[in-house]
């Protein structure tokens, strides 16, 4: 029997950055030495939940080898969870007294449908319905099939559909050691309206159209120790001409959390739109480091102010921080390195990018590891970054208040907001220093000088900056060292 099951896995090929699919061997191994005929069928037949709440989509005729479509059983497994919502002695589940709308929260008191290590083909979403609560899924794989009907492997409530405080109708729904793959026919996980959702730890998503996880409205949402990609690892996208496409984590909303995570094939990897969310420890890179071969891909894409983004890594892409993107947020302790290949033809090279002529209050770049300087780029168009850095003569004034891109360790030379320069000259009056090397943006909003005179006591002036290039000048001929330290943000009563 296990010779024959190989076999029928091996003969539907896969493209190449599609992995083969196989059962657990210890699963295997039991099928071998199972009833043959019983593999011969898998048809949904309902039957009572055991005690403890605990449902494994097998009891309801689930194909666990991924060869018979198990979308019925896996459905009729999550309908326990939902009775159970329903007959729970504990009623209401915390969070819901505020709603005045005729709804509330069920309890389905930690009922868990356990995948059991198996492999599940699915031909439509599994689809989890508003005002529930207290529940896990995992433990298992499931696979979309060639004639997936839906957007998304699994989908919790309704895009748009919640209005109530705090905008979540569904509460503590858990995702522990949970594979989906799309197989190029379905997106991930598609999460309405939620709070305390936690997907992982041990969570492996791949092959998804459209998004590997997309999260809408809602609170805190926890995503630990997950893997994304929108291809395989080793697929060479510029070998097969393929863009990519997919974004594998998009954040529409407020409040949360992303921790050591990766990221290794996507269009986009990180999309954050929305305030007070937490990104720490997520590396995003891409197979054969070739992310910026394509004019519009992102490693992180940064869209709202508000959020925190601790120990991420940019792996060969870029981090771009848009328009509303460049006030209050902080990215510090990061790391950035290892584009290979020349990027497409003007766009910007791997690593932090400003995209926007409004910068701040409350933006900062600091205490990182980078092999190239931060970017300044004035505009976006169609999706892809600018084809030139900014020009004041073209594009229009430049504000920057209130913000910081310094103390950063630069391989190929540092670029911030702050910068100093230092001259020694004998018997002068006029010294001409010049930042344009040292500064991201091209202009100067405050000067400060330091004078060290082998003798005398003159007085030295700075007058007012052109560009990113300051003179000073002293009252009387001098010997010694002159000290100016700029920086291109104005102060902000924000920012201090």
């Amino acid at each position: 029997m296990l010779p024959r099951l190989l076999a029928l896995a091996a003969a539907g090929a896969l493209p190449p950055h599609h992995p083969a699919h196989r059962a657990p061997a210890s699963l295997l191994g039991r099928i071998e030495q199972s009833n043959p005929a019983s593999l011969e069928a898998y048809g949904p037949t309902m039957r009572a939940p055991r005690a403890g709440h605990r449902v494994t989509p097998v009891e309801f005729g689930a194909d666990p080898t991924g060869r018979v479509d198990s979308w019925k059983a896996i459905n009729a497994s999550l309908e326990v969870c939902i009775a159970q919502g329903r007959l729970s002695p504990n009623g209401h589940f915390p969070g819901d007294t505020s709603f005045g709308n005729g709804h509330v929260i069920r309890d389905m008191g930690g009922c868990i449908v356990d995948l059991a290590g198996g492999e599940y083909i699915i031909s439509r979403p599994v689809v989890l319905p508003e005002y529930l609560a207290n529940m896990e899924f995992g433990g298992g794989s499931l696979v979309a099939s060639p004639e997936f009907e839906g957007d998304f492997l699994f989908v919790i409530g309704v895009e748009g559909s919640c209005r109530v405080p705090q905008a979540s109708c569904n509460i503590d729904i858990n995702f522990p050691n949970l594979y989906l793959d799309g197989r190029g026919s379905a997106s991930g996980m598609q999460i309405n309206n939620v709070m305390g959702v936690t997907i992982g730890p041990g969570g492996y998503f791949l092959n998804f159209t459209s998004y590997g996880v997309q999260i809408n409205g809602g609170h805190e949402v926890m995503m630990d120790r997950v893997w994304l990609g929108e291809t395989n690892f080793d697929y060479d996208h510029v070998a097969f001409a393929h863009r990519p496409n997919a974004t594998a984590i998009a954040i529409n909303g407020n409040d949360h959390y992303v921790t050591h995570t990766i990221v290794f094939s996507s269009r986009v990897g990180m999309l954050v739109r929305g305030a007070a969310n937490n990104i720490r420890g997520v590396h995003v890179w891409f197979p054969l480091n070739h992310a910026t071969a394509f004019p519009d891909t992102k490693a992180f894409y940064v869209t709202a102010g508000g959020n925190r983004f601790d120990g991420c890594y940019i792996d060969g892409g870029r981090g771009v921080f848009e328009r509303a993107g460049l006030v209050r947020n902080v990215w510090t302790n990061g790391f950035e390195c290892c584009q290979i290949g020349k990027e497409a033809a003007g766009t910007p090279h791997s690593g932090i990018v400003l995209v926007g002529n409004i910068v701040g209050p409350g933006f900062e770049v600091v205490h990182n590891e980078f092999k190239k300087p931060v970017q300044h780029y004035p505009f976006v168009r169609d999706g892809v970054l600018g084809a030139r850095p900014y020009d004041a003569a073209s594009d229009g004034p430049l504000k920057v208040t209130g913000s910081v891109i310094a103390h950063n360790s630069v391989i190929e030379g540092a670029l911030g907001t702050q910068a100093t320069l230092s001259q020694s000259r004998t018997n002068a009056t006029s010294w001409s220093f010049n930042f344009c090397k040292s500064l991201v943006f091209p202009q100067i909003a405050v000067v400060r000088v330091h004078v060290v005179a082998a003798s005398g006591f003159p007085q030295a002036v700075a007058r007012p900056p052109s560009g990113c290039r300051v003179i000073v000048e002293t009252n009387v001929p001098m010997t010694g060292t002159i000290t100016v330290d700029v920086d291109s943000s104005a102060p902000s009563t924000k920012f201090h």
